[in-house]
């Protein structure tokens, strides 16, 4: 009769589970159950004894493994991670390919949900649902609306393991203006200057070096026929200016730090305050609206976006273009590789500096996995995960365009020297958007205001931007971080 409640009880556990290691921890319980339930008081009859006690093991046991039989599901739903991404269609299959490589490692599985559009607006409704994913993907600058949301997990960079291989630089993206971590990035990009070789060589000028040498070089570019085909028909530099969400403060950011200048500056205990009425800002907007009223940027410059602006460079238009690497593979196929070369951001009037962007998965809160959740962080940031992110083997689109981590050579990856390039750039004068509450509307009101700049050859620049000044500050002061 023992055996064959035995028995029973390990036919009942493999019917809960088929993982072994789970079905051992029922058995073992199950059988621990019944062992004490042996003691037997030597003065009562045996027989007696023994029915009683098998009828109390059956319940107790049977009612222990409803118990665990309950707590199974748990235990498979610990298995799966909800993650939230950002991907095209393309790019998509890069991060299908993450997911199967590390559940063949560590058996935990990814279930995607790709928020594409109404992203902010998915977000607020699943934070009020308490339906939050595990772990979400989006652009590193996104840290100021987690936080003031109260969704994101703090991080502790040493307890990341491989967090120590990320590049400082991208650490920094990911710490608020409290100190704190709250994200881990996976992926950075920054902007260089794109300009046709073939051009400038046929005009016998070198490649620029600071920001004279670039007007110099538009100008030449414009007027000197570098195309040879006797029509004025050429422009100098791609300006995509337009307000369209902030593109011209977007674009011309790298520029103002160039100069020495910034949006803001931090005035202590996590306030700032306006900067723009400096001298660097006004040397920048002069220095850019010197290439507008000189007619050397594309027609349309002041109302074009970036997607607007592609074109004018594919085409043979215009002959430098500041963008990121992920433009490379597209102006190798028009205007050709031989036709352009890519170059480090020729220096402004205190040094070198290029915005910096790039992807941060941040771990929500109300997470009920999260060491699950950073095993897949570390996957993710490891050597291997990287390169898959890059897109190594794949003729997809990568989700991870310059590695965050030391110990990846971006060079062998891509198998170009232009990539290398851009990683250097990015490990020695990446700069990030500075880590606000809400970057969003400090972006508009300072796109709004260069683009005024930029469509008056007649405005007084300083009293614009000192106007531009009082609403980013007006702007920091209902995000309640405007300091003194």
């Amino acid at each position: 009769m023992e055996l064959s409640f035995v028995f029973y009880g390990v036919v009942f556990c493999f019917s809960l589970s088929s993982n072994v290691i789970e079905c051992f921890v029922i058995l073992f319980c199950y059988l621990n159950s019944w062992v004490n339930s042996k003691k037997l008081d030597i003065n009562e009859d045996a027989e007696m004894k023994t029915k009683m006690i098998m009828s109390k093991v059956k319940i107790k046991s049977l009612l222990l493994l409803t118990y665990l039989a309950m707590g199974i599901p748990s235990l498979h739903a610990a298995e799966t991670l909800q993650v939230w991404i950002r991907a095209s269609n393309d790019s998509k299959n890069i991060y299908k390919t993450e997911a199967e490589t590390f559940e063949k490692k560590t058996g935990i599985k990814i279930e995607y949900f790709n928020a594409t559009t109404d992203f902010e607006q998915r977000l607020a409704r699943a934070a009020a649902g308490n339906a939050l994913p595990d772990l979400i993907f989006n652009d590193a600058v996104a840290i100021g609306q987690f936080v003031q949301l109260g969704i994101v997990e703090p991080i502790e960079p040493k307890n990341i393991i491989g967090g120590e291989n990320i590049f400082d630089t991208a650490w920094k993206s990911a710490q608020y203006i409290d100190g704190k971590y709250y994200g881990v990035p996976t992926s950075a990009q920054t902007f260089a200057l794109f300009i046709r070789k073939d051009w400038r060589e046929k005009l016998g000028l070198e490649q620029p070096k600071n920001w004279q040498d670039i007007s110099a070089l538009a100008k030449a570019f414009t007027f000197n026929d570098p195309d040879g085909n006797g029509k004025n028909d050429t422009y100098g530099f791609i300006l995509p200016a337009s307000t369209t969400r902030g593109y011209a403060s977007w674009f011309i950011s790298s520029y103002l730090w160039q100069a020495g200048g910034d949006f803001i500056r931090p005035v202590g205990e996590g306030k700032f305050k306006g900067s723009l009425e400096e001298p660097a800002a006004t040397e920048t907007l002069s220095f850019m609206r010197g290439m507008v009223c000189d007619k050397t940027v594309q027609p349309g410059a002041i109302n074009a976006t970036t997607a607007d602006a592609i074109p004018s460079f594919r085409s043979g238009q215009s002959g430098m273009f500041f963008s990121g690497p992920y433009h490379i593979a597209l102006f190798d196929k028009d205007p050709g590789k031989d036709a352009f070369e890519v170059i480090p951001p020729p220096a402004g009037p205190t040094g070198q500096a290029t915005l910096a962007e790039g992807t941060t998965v941040f771990m929500m809160k109300s997470s009920k996995q999260k060491e699950a959740a950073q095993k897949f962080i570390e996957f993710m940031i490891s050597p291997e995960g990287q390169q898959i992110g890059m897109g190594m083997g794949s003729k997809n689109m990568p989700v991870v365009r310059l590695s965050i981590n030391k110990l990846v050579d971006t060079k062998a990856v891509y198998n170009d020297p232009r990539w290398a390039m851009f990683a250097d750039l990015y490990a020695e004068h990446g700069r990030y958007i500075p880590q606000v509450p809400n970057w969003t509307p400090i972006r508009q009101v300072t796109s709004e205001g260069f683009n005024r700049i930029l469509a008056s050859c007649d405005s007084d620049i300083p009293a614009e931007l000192k106007a531009v000044n009082q609403k980013v500050n007006d702007e920091l002061a209902k995000q309640n971080v405007l300091g003194q």
